[in-house]
Parts: structure tokens; C-alpha cells; sequence
């Protein structure tokens, strides 16, 4: 009988593992797809302050709201086609495409937490005119040649702050590795699930 108790333990042990080895993977490839939101965009070093070290964009800096707009249109060109719009204007001046302001303020809202002030986002490409309602392009402006994708090896948490870390790869070619990564976020909710915001994303490439 206690050798019975003894093995039922054992896989009642091997169970749990198995349980808790596969949600800690699944979390893991959840944050890779994470990163990959933003090194898909070619966004690769940047955070939320306001000023500091000259070699990462601030984007908490007001100057630099047209990179948050640009990833809020970029990342729903790339995944969410079905939200951009043909343009409806006699003349398309600035392209064929349109993206209502709601769905760029709600991109960058669930990846940055942050909130948008809406402009035209011009001079750097790609550019989009914002006429109050939309946001006027050309999609073809957000593609790029190469995607590289994000391989998140190692995880740590100190308090409410989450540090990923791990290699970049390119979409089309996994085997080449060229950049290594460290990325900081912290807990969200967005549309009731849990998922993370982020806060820095600093790449050295090799």
C-alpha cells in the first residue's frame, strides 16, 4: 500500500511539473510575440523617460509622439489589416490608406500604455497626415525588407518590473541571429487579459 501512496505521489509530482514547465514555456513564447511587436517596426532602442543617454529615443519626451503614432499605424498595417481603410479623398495625396485615430490610440495604448496626442507625423519616413478623424498613408511606407523577430531565453522580476532578455532572428532566415536584447516591462490589462507593457528595449547587435 505505501509503495502504491508512494508512486501515486510521484506522478501526481511529475503532473504538476509537467503543468508548471508548460506554462512557464507558453509564457515565454507570449513575450518573444511581445517583443516581436516592436523589432518587426524596426524599433529597437528607445524608453519612457523624458531625456537621458543619446543613444535611445525618449519617448516620453512630447517631441517624440510621432514615433508612438508611427508604431500605432505600423503594427495594425502589419497585424490588423482589416483595420486599415482605403482612402475615400479625390485625391490620396498621401496615399491609399487610412486608419481611424481610435485604433493607433489603442495600439499604442496596449504596448506602451501611454496616451496619444494625435498630429500629422511628418519630415522623418514613413509620414501620415492626420485630418482629426484618420490617418492618411502609404502602407507600402510601413514594410520593411528585413523582420527580425524576438527569442526571449531568460527572464527576471524585481518588484513590478519584468526584464526579458534573449536573441533578435530574422523572420525569413531563423538561423540568423545577428543582435542580442534586453527588454524591461511591466504588468498590463488590456481588453481584461493579462498581458505587459513596455518600458525600455535595448538591442546590441553582433
Amino acid at each position: 500500500m505505501k509503495r502504491k501512496i508512494f508512486v501515486s505521489i510521484l506522478i501526481l509530482a511529475a503532473l504538476v511539473f509537467s503543468v508548471g514547465a508548460a506554462k512557464k514555456n507558453d509564457e515565454i513564447k507570449r513575450m518573444g510575440i511581445f517583443i516581436s511587436n516592436f523589432t518587426e517596426l524596426s524599433m529597437y532602442d528607445f524608453d519612457l523617460e523624458e531625456y537621458g543617454d543619446d543613444d535611445m529615443l525618449h519617448l516620453g519626451d512630447p517631441d517624440n509622439m510621432e514615433e508612438l503614432i508611427r508604431f500605432g499605424i505600423g503594427h495594425n498595417v502589419i497585424n490588423n489589416k482589416k483595420l486599415i481603410l482605403k482612402c475615400t479623398r479625390k485625391k490620396c495625396e498621401y496615399g491609399n490608406s487610412t486608419i481611424k485615430r481610435e485604433s493607433v490610440a489603442a495600439s499604442v495604448k496596449k504596448y506602451f500604455d501611454l496616451p496619444v496626442k494625435h498630429q500629422s507625423v511628418f519630415g522623418d519616413a514613413p509620414e501620415a497626415e492626420y485630418d482629426g478623424k484618420l490617418y492618411h498613408f502609404d502602407k507600402n511606407n510601413w514594410n520593411n525588407d528585413t523582420i527580425y523577430y524576438a527569442d526571449v531565453q531568460n527572464v527576471k522580476r524585481s518588484k513590478r518590473i519584468i526584464t526579458m532578455s534573449g536573441e533578435l532572428y530574422e523572420l525569413d532566415n531563423p538561423k540568423n541571429r545577428p543582435a542580442t536584447f534586453v527588454a524591461t516591462a511591466k504588468p498590463h490589462t488590456w481588453n481584461d487579459k493579462d498581458t505587459w507593457a513596455i518600458l525600455s528595449l535595448k538591442v546590441e547587435w553582433k
